[in-house]
C-alpha cells in the first residue's frame, strides 16, 4: 500500500492514531506487544516514516486560569500536582510544555497573542472558573478561530463543545456524606467558601443530595459556615462561627483539605474533640492531610491522572489535525474521574449516650 499513513495503520489494528505515532517514533507510552504489532503493520502496509527534525516537536501551553477575586488556585497546592503530571506525560510523548498564567479580568488576545503561532495545543486549568466564566471561556473556544485543539482541566464546560477532564465533585461529596451517615452522624455543617467556583457548587450539591437521599424529612437543616478561602482568614472565620453557634454539628464537611485543616485547628482551640465530638471531612487528598492531628479523612481525587489524561486527549486531537472548532462536528469528550474516600483519624463512629 504505497503512501500508507499512521491513520491507515491505526484503522487496520483498531487502535488510536496517537498510539501508532508514539510507537513509530520510538517513544514510551504503549506496551512492547502493541509496539511490535504497530511496527509489523507498518512494514506490511509499506509505511515510510517522514524525516523527523527539531521543528517537529510539539509544544503545549498549560494555561493556569486565575481569577484575582476567587484565588482558589493561589490558595492551594492542588494545581502543582496536575502540572507535574502534565509535564511528565508531555515529556513521554516528546512534547514541550509552556506554562502561562491567564487572568480573568483581561482579554484573551492581549494575553495570548504572542504565543498563538508557537503552540500546537492548549491545556486550560479551570479550577478558578465560576459558572459565568465557564460560559465566557466556552464561547471563546468554540466561536474563536484557534488553530489548535483545547482541553479544559479540572472543570466541565457543559454549555460548550469543549473537551474537558475533571473530577466527579458531585458524587465525591455525596459519597463522603453517605460515609459520615453510616458512621452515625446526623447533623452537618458545611464550610462554604465565599468565593464560589463551579467545582464548589457541585460539591455543595453533592452534600445536599446525600442528606436528602439518606435522611429525608428527618434531616436537620444543613448548617453553613461562611469563610474566606484565603489561608489567613479561614481559621478566624470558623472560630467566629463556633463562638456564635448555640450547638455543634456532629460532622463538618469542608470545601477542600486546607479548609478542613483550619476547621480542625478551630475545633481544637475550643477543646472540642475530633472526631469524638465532631468529625471533619476534607476533599482532594493533598499532603496537608497527614500533617495535622488528627490526620484528615478526605475524598481522594486523581490529580496526577487529570494531567496525563488531558495530555493524551490533546495529543490525539493534534495528531488527527483537529481544532477547537472542528471538535464540534466530531464530538467533544467530557471525562469525569471517579473519587474514593481515604479514611484517617478525623472521622470515626459516633458513640451516642
Amino acid at each position: 500500500m504505497a503512501g500508507a499513513t499512521a491513520k491507515d495503520i491505526a484503522k487496520k489494528l483498531g487502535i488510536s492514531t496517537a498510539s501508532v505515532s508514539v510507537a513509530l517514533n520510538g517513544k514510551p507510552g504503549v506496551s512492547a506487544a502493541t509496539r511490535q504489532r504497530i511496527l509489523a503493520a507498518a512494514a506490511e502496509l509499506g509505511y515510510y516514516a517522514p524525516k523527523i527534525t527539531a521543528a517537529d516537536s510539539r509544544q503545549f501551553c498549560f494555561l493556569i486560569y486565575i481569577d484575582p477575586e476567587v484565588g482558589i488556585v493561589k490558595a492551594s497546592t492542588y494545581y502543582t500536582f496536575v502540572l507535574q503530571s502534565v509535564e511528565r506525560a508531555a515529556k513521554e510523548l516528546g512534547c514541550r510544555v509552556l506554562i502561562r498564567y491567564y487572568y480573568a479580568n483581561r482579554s484573551f488576545t492581549e494575553q495570548m497573542s504572542d504565543i498563538l503561532q508557537d503552540i500546537d495545543g492548549l491545556l486550560v486549568l479551570g479550577t478558578d472558573m465560576t459558572g459565568a466564566q465557564q460560559s465566557e471561556l466556552g464561547g471563546m473556544i468554540v466561536n474563536g478561530s484557534l488553530p489548535f485543539p483545547v482541553v479544559v482541566i479540572d472543570n466541565f464546560i457543559l454549555s460548550a463543545y469543549a473537551d474537558c477532564v475533571g473530577n466527579d465533585n458531585l458524587y465525591g461529596t455525596k459519597a463522603a456524606v453517605s460515609y459520615l451517615i453510616d458512621q452515625g452522624r446526623r447533623t452537618f455543617a458545611y464550610v462554604r467558601a465565599n468565593q464560589r467556583v463551579a467545582n464548589f457548587e457541585d460539591r455543595e450539591n453533592g452534600i445536599c443530595l446525600a442528606i436528602t437521599e439518606h435522611l429525608g424529612r428527618e434531616a436537620a437543616p444543613l448548617m453553613v459556615i461562611p469563610v474566606d478561602i484565603s489561608p489567613d482568614r479561614t481559621f478566624h472565620d470558623i472560630c467566629s462561627w463556633l463562638e456564635q453557634s448555640p450547638t455543634l454539628p456532629e460532622a463538618i464537611i469542608a470545601e477542600n483539605d486546607e479548609v478542613a485543616a483550619a476547621a480542625i485547628r478551630a475545633l481544637r482551640s475550643r477543646d472540642c474533640a475530633v472526631p469524638e465530638a465532631v468529625a471533619v471531612m476534607g476533599f482532594d487528598d493533598i499532603p496537608i492531610c497527614e500533617m495535622v492531628d488528627p490526620a484528615i479523612t478526605t475524598v481522594h481525587t486523581h490529580k496526577e491522572q487529570l494531567g496525563s489524561e488531558a495530555v493524551s486527549l490533546l495529543y490525539r486531537r493534534i495528531v488527527a489535525g483537529e481544532t477547537a472548532q472542528s471538535i464540534r462536528s466530531h464530538g467533544c469528550i467530557k471525562l469525569a474521574l471517579s473519587t474514593r474516600i481515604v479514611v484517617r483519624g478525623s472521622t470515626g463512629p459516633l458513640e451516642r449516650c
